[in-house]
């Protein structure tokens, strides 16, 4: 009998027979303030990677690969559709959305103006989502390890975080 030798591991994220996730490394990285990056042909989720400071710093996010895209709890996403409309209305839907406790959470959204300037007009919201997230992830658990079918979630998203957050008493106890 022989062995394979062990190749190792593998990107962050991936595991063998496992679907590509928000986490698994394979999206390409987008930098949010880029021009040749503003309009989408189709819906895009993307899930942010980076963000800091004031207008014009930091703002980056990868898209979510495959064709049933998944994302886990305390991720934050975008979800980038352009406009079905004639071309005088070119017009950009723009959601922010986070991952917690296996749900899909509703946080903002826009149809703002097809120019390079949306991505700034999303900025504030999108670092109060990470730093709100981030701070529930350090007192409880958002489901870090538990997949989330975006588009299927999406359909059936309620605003507010999910039931098993809120009746949580630690959630109480933060103040």
């Amino acid at each position: 009998m022989t062995s394979r030798p062990d190749p190792g591991p593998g990107p962050a994220g991936t595991a063998p027979d496992v679907p590509e996730t928000a986490d698994s490394g394979t999206g390409d990285q987008v930098d949010m303030r880029s021009p040749g990056w503003q309009r989408p042909a189709a819906a895009t989720w993307l899930v942010v990677t980076e963000i800091d400071g004031p207008a014009g710093e930091v703002f980056t996010a990868r898209t979510v690969p495959g064709p049933q895209p998944r994302a886990f709890g305390g991720d934050v996403l975008l979800h980038v559709a352009p406009d079905t409309g004639p071309e005088a209305n070119m017009v950009i839907s723009v959601a922010v959305w986070a991952v917690a406790a296996g749900a899909l959470v509703p946080v903002a959204a826009w149809d703002l103006p097809d120019d390079s300037g949306w991505p700034e007009r999303v900025r504030a919201t999108v670092m109060f989502a990470m730093g709100a997230m981030t701070d529930l992830g350090e007192h409880l658990d958002l489901g870090e390890c538990d997949a989330v079918d975006l588009d299927a979630a999406a359909g059936a998203a309620v605003p507010g975080l999910p039931r098993s957050l809120a009746l949580d008493s630690r959630v109480a106890a933060m103040g």
